[in-house]
């Protein structure tokens, strides 16, 4: 969707959130009123965007202004996308938002050096491994908000509320055709392709401490092949590999400035440089990728309390989920959540047999540990 529609979006539920806000009276029954993904107001219907769909159930909120800050690791968006995210939030709850951008292995480490003081509210968004992580050392809040009650029981939520998962990511391989014509080669099709010499330097990927794109690539790697193999394969892997990065996204984003011929990254963010006119081409491993459930959780002692309760609500709400689509093609958790052209599903690619992430997180400190001894020590 067009910056500018994002931006009529935003007018017209400040215009409803002021028209809640001024009623005496009870407040008329909510319903979804769309038209070419927009939400308009009428004198006979108020819509505001906290309603969102599941296959059985609508469920609605009236928004109540809290006020104050909110203060965001680990942001999901650019700051132009962020901007509009955060004035639709306001316009509902006069809170001012901060988003502090950093990876999830950064999140985690700052999280738990911060445990005495907590500087920050929320962990928005990073693979659902960080939060499994964080919910096991007594780092998070439990809360069942909104979307946590909507999703059923199972591996997209924790099963006490410590943390909720929103959208899913695939694996997938971003390819710079300039690059690849370099030397004369062609975008992989499977990790079997990666250890061909040919991409000896051309390959890019984070590291998993450090990632949890990273991580999800090992975990499944794991799964596909058992342990012993996939650690094998990884060193083989090793050999073309130019650089371990930071950042799970800075891959796509390198293969697609041409700095690289194949970067190892999330779909997600590799559609978003496709978005933008950049030269990159996406291909999956036929033998099966791996998938991420990114959440959402509250940090234990987070000063801004009531503030993060209602940005967790926030993010199971109609127009975040569609905006986060639309800009971000991430998959959605939620059912009802109409993908955005170019966003590819978990029906659209071959997924690892068994791989579960949650599951894997609970091997992240095992598994980055053999990695750093037997892989990272090599760089």
């Amino acid at each position: 969707m067009k910056a500018s529609k994002w931006m009529r979006f935003i007018a017209v539920f400040v215009i409803a959130t002021a028209i809640l806000s001024a009623c005496a009276t009870p407040t008329p029954e909510v319903r979804e009123v769309i038209v070419t993904q927009e939400v308009i107001v009428t004198q006979e219907v108020i819509v505001t965007q906290e309603v969102f769909v599941t296959e059985e159930v609508i469920v609605e909120v009236t928004p109540q202004p809290i006020g104050g800050e909110l203060i965001l690791y680990a942001c999901l968006f650019d700051p132009d996308k962020l901007e509009v995210l955060f004035q639709m939030f306001k316009a509902q709850y006069g809170v001012d938002v901060t988003c502090l951008e950093m990876s999830s292995g950064e999140a985690l480490e700052r999280i738990r050096a911060e445990s005495e003081n907590p500087q920050g509210d929320v962990l928005f968004g990073t693979t659902n491994l960080s939060h499994v992580n964080l919910a096991a050392g007594g780092l998070t809040e439990p809360y069942k908000g909104i979307g946590w009650n909507a999703l059923p029981d199972g591996a997209t939520k924790d099963p006490d509320g410590y943390w909720t998962g929103f959208y899913y990511g695939v694996i997938g391989f971003a390819c710079s055709p300039e690059r690849l014509e370099a030397i004369s080669a062609e975008c992989p099709t499977s990790w079997a392709d990666l250890l061909d010499p040919i991409y000896k330097g051309e390959i890019v990927i984070a590291a998993p401490a450090a990632s949890g794109t990273s991580y999800t690539v090992l975990g499944g790697l794991v799964q596909l092949m058992g342990e012993d193999p996939a650690f094998e394969y990884y060193l083989k892997l090793n050999e073309n590999i130019a650089q371990y990065v930071e950042s799970g996204s800075a891959p796509a984003k390198m293969a697609a400035a041409g700095e690289y011929a194949i970067g190892i990254a999330f779909a997600h963010d590799i559609q978003v440089q496709m978005d933008k006119g950049l030269p990159v081409q996406m291909n999956f491993p036929s033998e099966g990728t791996s998938f991420e459930i990114g959440g959402i959780s509250i940090i234990k002692g987070a000063k801004n309390l009531e503030a993060a309760q209602a940005w967790v609500d926030f993010v199971f709400g109609s127009a975040f989920q569609r905006y986060h689509n639309d800009v971000a093609h991430r998959i959605p958790i939620l059912a009802g959540v109409k993908l955005a052209e170019g966003t590819v599903g978990l029906e659209d690619v071959v997924l690892i047999d068994g791989y579960d992430p949650t599951f894997y997180a609970g091997l992240r400190d095992d598994l980055i540990a053999r990695w750093d001894a037997e892989i990272g020590i090599t760089r």
